[in-house]
């Protein structure tokens, strides 16, 4: 079963639950450590690092056959310049996946508001100095490696490799690894060693994006696929070129 055999819509409810809960899970496990157990910074990071990591492999194994499980607009831009979505699921995808973040750390925060109070609604105040921008650039080229890499293999281990890229990520980056422009924004929106201020914010957006697009510019050269556009071009005999346009219309 491919993502072909699915709707739009139903591509679209995955990506928005993928997107809402990965950062529910991320969001509740740094409240958790952070506001309930008063654990020491360090043993919160761990906390939204194992937290992530498991719950991005359950994403991704869940519904990945469904949307493609990218939950991430980085991703989504990335997989955009290798050809392997259109613009057309590329602009539906975007916009989803960021609503499905703000309504994940809005959920988050409704959970705790019994143990922790309304503060947890704060705009945050937690600062990313300037050079956690490069680890977050950095950081989604390889994480981005890894999905072109193994899609390219029609690998099996896509999930497990996300989740450890990002869980290892967050236990050793200087950034704890955002990697991922919406997870950017709802983190706006809540208090604790999960959040960020708004400017820092914006920056790890950027530094996220254009790191998509660089690891898309650059698996594009090391194991090009056929565009979209190219995939209409069959050759004599071609009965796969052939089906797939038969799927996809």
């Amino acid at each position: 079963m491919s993502t072909s055999d699915f709707t739009t819509t139903q591509k679209l409810v995955a990506e928005f639950f993928g997107s809402a809960t990965l950062v529910f899970v991320l969001v509740s496990s740094g409240l958790l450590a952070d506001g309930v157990l008063e654990a020491s910074p360090s043993i919160g990071v761990l906390f939204i690092g194992l937290a992530t990591a498991g719950w991005l492999f359950v994403i991704v194994q869940m519904l990945g056959p469904i949307s493609g499980a990218h939950v991430n607009p980085a991703v989504t831009v990335a997989l955009l310049v290798t050809g392997d979505v259109d613009m057309k699921t590329a602009r539906q995808y975007i916009p989803v996946q960021f609503v499905g973040g703000l309504v994940g750390v809005g959920l988050a925060g409704l959970t705790f508001v019994s143990t922790i109070g309304w503060e947890v609604f704060a705009i945050s105040a937690v600062e990313r100095p300037a050079s956690t921008w490069l680890a977050e650039f950095f950081g989604t080229v390889l994480l981005v490696s890894a999905v072109v890499s193994l899609i390219r293999q029609e690998s099996e281990w896509i999930g497990l490799a996300v989740g450890f890229t990002v869980g290892m990520g967050i236990i050793g980056t200087s950034s704890t690894a955002f990697f991922n422009p919406q997870v950017a924004l709802a983190r706006i929106f809540t208090s604790g060693i999960a959040g960020i201020q708004p400017f820092d914010a914006v920056m790890f957006m950027l530094a996220s994006t254009l790191g998509g697009i660089a690891a898309g510019l650059m698996w594009r050269y090391l194991w090009p696929r056929p565009t979209p556009l190219d995939r209409t071009k069959s050759k004599p005999g071609d009965d796969t070129v052939l089906d797939e346009l038969a799927a996809e219309s």
